[in-house]
């Protein structure tokens, strides 16, 4: 009985296993673009940013965002203190001082950069919208 118990226990924990935000690369963007044009959602974080961590734990965990997202986006992490240097239209991008160069050119507003940043660019890589700070499930909501 206990056996019996147990393998129902593993399979159940395999279907309410919660489904992931499909996060993606700058390096894979301009093929994944030109099989289907969407719009592209950049969630700029730190790994010391608390409202980062809870925006990623608490909002891009939620069944429903997860689902949202993945069917309208393609979604970018983008570490504003990583070492990684990136290509993304046609320009390399690096770390500078404490920040990477990247994160500055989409995130900042007013000379300023905030952590979480989130944006939204158009299928043609135009900015759309900037969110400074932290997104609720229900700010994700208000996007679609």
């Amino acid at each position: 009985m206990n056996k019996i118990f147990g393998i129902l226990l593993f399979l159940f924990s395999f279907s309410v296993q919660a489904q992931d935000v499909n996060w993606v690369t700058f390096e894979e963007l301009p093929k994944l673009t030109y099989k289907e044009a969407k719009p592209i959602l950049i969630f700029i974080h730190t790994d010391w940013c608390k409202f980062c961590l809870m925006q990623e734990e608490n909002t891009f965990s939620d069944s429903v965002v997860v689902k949202e997202l993945n069917e309208h986006y393609y979604c970018i992490k983008l570490d504003a203190e990583s070492d990684k240097t990136i290509s993304f239209l046609n320009r390399e991008y690096s770390k500078t001082g404490n920040s990477h160069t990247l994160s500055w050119v989409l995130g900042a507003q007013n000379n300023e950069l905030s952590y979480p940043t989130t944006v939204t660019l158009s299928p043609q890589f135009q900015i759309t919208n900037r969110w400074v700070g932290y997104l609720s499930k229900e700010d994700i909501y208000r996007m679609n």
